[in-house]
């Protein structure tokens, strides 16, 4: 009786072994709950985002204020909006890397302090330079320390929704910009620009009520007979709750992306498209104010932007959900129209045309944030999303400085804030034809893998009937190890 028992117990971990080495073989097939604490998790992200970006988008308001204010150049005063974003860029990886060792809500809560501190301490104004370190550096960091892990958190929990989850909460950034341009634009005009940005370092601070939000993601357990173990493996790996994976460096910063052509692509379309994405936001204002529109009326040109950009990321989200159309080539044909908009908004020379433009671009601009996280999941998979999410946003960075401040020379040199957006244009036309290159690899690595696919199901479908005949000569049924290992030499 006793060596029964230990004969059983022996069998139990080769038979979990022999589970946990089955996945190996096959791909995983991860559970996602595409709904429940999901839309919790995407309420937050929707905040985070327009916390984090509707100070950038709308410091367009304080531009002329602060360059009077220090009697500086626009060039200097561009670099305060320029540094913002190149150190939310640069300090992506360190999210993503901080999110796996840490957890995401952590990450998110010291990145909701670090961006009150920097409004806070910017509002003293002690100097350009004070302000390039704390409006610049610490708010840069900590929206970057916000965004990316809430970011990846609505990735995790929605699957089959995911392209819709992904444009509702990015729409966080429209509503907020929308609500906020008037309302900054009358607190300035009430007092100071430094008395301004003290309240808005309160209002910081709600990053942090929203990253106490941001549960980890732990798939749902399933019997071994419905659910192959991979489903708990891999979301495991997707959660980065895993011990393992915290220890490995390998998973924070993935360098062999770069080798990758279809990736190589995707950080050139980030480097220059975040030059349209950012010039208007900081020359829209100025723009007007500078061809004689008064100056809440400029204001809310950039709350008719961010309200045909929230129509923009809504229509389009649910569009990509149908799935009619390669998220990748949609992306392509709306990047295109608001480059050449862009391009042609110098020609606004008074309060409706303004009006008009303002619409369009915050329209077509909607369109392609609410397909960039999805296109980027398409490209590289939700597996690679975190580094790859990470390393794009660390080039993008050098586009971010690039961008404002040759925009900066061209209005100094020319006193005309318009030519900003031939820059903004350009830079997007360009994002444009490395998204193209970007479809083409990976269209043509689907088609190698959907090749190889057929090749081994001849193959095997070949060999069946030979293994049919050895069964019944050898008169013993063949275990599901033998296709496993008739599979594994066809593949090498």
């Amino acid at each position: 009786m006793h060596d029964s028992k230990e004969i059983a117990m022996s069998k139990e971990p080769r038979a979990a072994d022999s589970a946990t080495e089955e996945p190996n073989n096959s791909l995983p097939t991860p559970k996602y709950t595409d709904g429940g604490y999901g839309w919790v998790i995407m309420a937050s992200c929707f905040v985070i985002t327009g916390l984090s970006t509707s100070f950038v988008k709308t410091f367009g308001i304080f531009f002329l204020d602060i360059k009077a204010y220090f009697d500086a150049l626009a060039f200097k005063v561009s670099w305060i909006s320029a540094i913002i974003v190149a150190v939310f860029h640069l300090g992506s990886p360190i999210a993503s890397a901080l999110s796996l060792l840490l957890s995401h809500r952590v990450i998110i809560i010291i990145g909701g302090i670090l961006s009150m501190l920097g409004v806070l301490l910017g509002s003293f104004g002690f100097s350009l330079l004070w302000m390039y370190l704390t409006t610049g550096f610490l708010v840069g960091l900590g929206n970057g320390f916000a965004w990316v892990p809430s970011v990846s958190l609505v990735t995790q929990y929605f699957t089959e929704r995911r392209p819709l989850a992904n444009a509702l909460a990015s729409c966080g950034e429209c509503v907020f910009t929308f609500i906020f341009t008037p309302f900054f634009q009358w607190l300035v005009i009430q007092m100071s620009w430094q008395q301004a940005m003290t309240i808005i370092a309160g209002i910081q601070l709600n990053l942090c009520v929203c990253g106490a939000l941001m549960r980890p993601y732990r798939p749902q357990k399933k019997s071994l007979n419905s659910t192959s173990p991979s489903a708990t493996t891999s979301g495991k790996d997707l959660c980065s709750t895993s011990p393992e994976h915290k220890k490995k460096p390998a998973h924070f910063i993935d360098l062999p992306l770069l080798k990758q052509p279809k990736f190589i692509c995707m950080v050139f379309f980030g480097f220059f498209s975040v030059m349209g994405f950012l010039v208007p936001a900081i020359y829209l204002i100025p723009h007007a104010q500078n061809i004689g529109i008064l100056d809440f009326q400029a204001a809310l040109l950039m709350s008719y932007w961010s309200a045909a950009d929230l129509i923009g990321r809504i229509g389009c989200g649910w569009l990509a959900n149908l799935r009619l159309m390669k998220s990748i080539r949609l992306a392509i044909i709306m990047i295109t129209i608001l480059s050449i908009a862009l391009m042609l908004f110098p020609i606004a020379k008074n309060y409706t045309l303004l009006v008009i433009f303002s619409c369009i671009c915050g329209f077509f601009f909607g369109t392609i944030l609410a397909l960039l996280v999805t296109m980027l999941t398409d490209v590289m998979g939700i597996e690679k999303l975190d580094n790859a999410l990470g390393l794009i946003m660390f080039f993008r960075s050098f586009g971010c400085l690039i961008g404002p401040t040759l925009a900066g020379l061209l209005v100094d040199l020319t006193r005309d804030y318009s030519n900003g957006f031939y820059i903004a244009g350009g830079g997007m036309f360009i994002a444009a034809c490395f998204l193209i290159l970007a479809d083409y690899f990976v269209s043509c690595e689907q088609n190698s893998s959907q090749g190889t696919k057929k090749e081994v199901e001849a193959f095997i479908s070949q060999h069946q009937p030979w293994e049919e005949a050895e069964k019944e000569k050898l008169g013993t049924d063949r275990t599901n190890g033998s296709e496993l290992e008739l599979k594994n030499k066809v593949y090498e």
